[in-house]
């Protein structure tokens, strides 16, 4: 499974935010500091989160974002499905042959088993828990 550039950038947005005092609006352009992205790549992806509740936004000179709630209750399935849809497998081929659709169901098959327990995983970890938690290698896609 290849994790996004976009889904580790929410994910660590997120526990940035955590970070911080709850009452307090955090700005775009610190949230960017903090990930080292531009500030304009920061806002896609805190807008993303806010469009789904993950994170609450202000308008205005003491503006910014919050968690909508805390970190522990927000799951990392919720954060990756904010930024990128649905967790699913994906078999990435298809043919108008007959001969090969069982073997390609099967894969289908597969794939879709293996996103049910990815998914399981990700609805396990919360963003409090990538505060306590040791780093867990992943693959970025850019």
């Amino acid at each position: 499974m290849k994790l996004s550039k976009t889904s580790m950038q929410a994910a660590l947005a997120m526990a940035f935010l955590a970070e911080q005092a709850s009452d307090q609006f955090i700005q775009a352009r610190q949230v960017g500091v903090h990930l080292g992205v531009p500030t304009d790549s920061a806002l896609k992806v805190l807008q993303a989160l806010a469009r789904h509740g993950l994170i609450q936004s202000q308008l205005g000179r003491s503006g910014g974002y919050r968690l909508s709630r805390p970190a522990d209750l927000i799951t990392i399935a919720q954060v990756v499905e904010a930024v990128r849809g649905p967790i699913q497998g994906r078999a990435h081929l298809s043919t108008s042959d007959n001969k090969l659709t069982r073997e390609i169901d099967i894969l289908q098959g597969l794939c879709d088993k293996a996103a049910i327990t990815l998914r399981a995983e990700f609805d396990r970890l919360t963003v409090a828990d990538l505060r306590r938690t040791a780093p867990v290698s992943a693959c970025v896609n850019s």
